[in-house]
């Protein structure tokens, strides 16, 4: 299991790696799939089921949720541009196992399925996963990815987690003794 340190620590690491690759000419860019365009990586369940796992994990409250700010489209252009072929499998896997193991705890389709049911499905895996179920590292990973993309927006990194570029106040001129 991740201590928020540790997911706080994977937050600035991605944050400030990708600073530093796009202070190297633009390389890090990642030009998120649009809402509603095609998607690039994913297939038209995946992105459904992305979509329906983002906005579960990361809800809309009186902030952005993860819908919002369009995470499954930046996770799609990040699959799509950066992932290894290896990432990619891995990934494609793990969603494919999420969706079989969802289906059944809604007994049907998990993306078509009450609020509710699908919360009670999602929290009942998250905790498997997170309590030494290995066969959903998988699972972890893509929580990960969303959660992580969540806060590397704006809204998130600002109306979220409310950061501040200079904390406390600030004075122009201080006399120094």
């Amino acid at each position: 299991m991740h201590t928020r340190r540790e997911v706080l620590q994977g937050l600035i690491v991605s944050l400030g790696g990708a600073s530093l690759l796009s202070a190297c000419g633009g390389v890090a860019s990642v030009v998120s799939t649009p809402s509603g365009a095609t998607s690039r990586f994913y297939t038209d369940r995946e992105l459904v089921l992305v979509t329906r796992l983002s906005d579960l994990i990361i809800p809309r409250t009186e902030t952005p949720g993860a819908v919002d700010v369009n995470v499954p489209g930046y996770i799609d252009s990040l699959m799509a541009d950066w992932a290894s072929a290896d990432t990619q499998r891995t990934h494609r896997r793990a969603l494919a196992l999420v969706d079989e193991r969802l289906n059944a705890a809604v007994n049907g389709d998990f993306v078509q399925a009450a609020d509710g049911d699908a919360e009670v499905a999602l929290i009942a895996l998250d905790t498997a996963a997170f309590n030494g179920d290995s066969s959903l590292q998988g699972y972890r990973s893509c929580k990960g990815y969303i959660t992580q993309s969540y806060f590397a927006t704006e809204p998130g990194a600002v109306q979220e987690l409310k950061w501040v570029a200079v904390p406390g106040r600030w004075d122009a001129s201080v006399e120094i003794r």
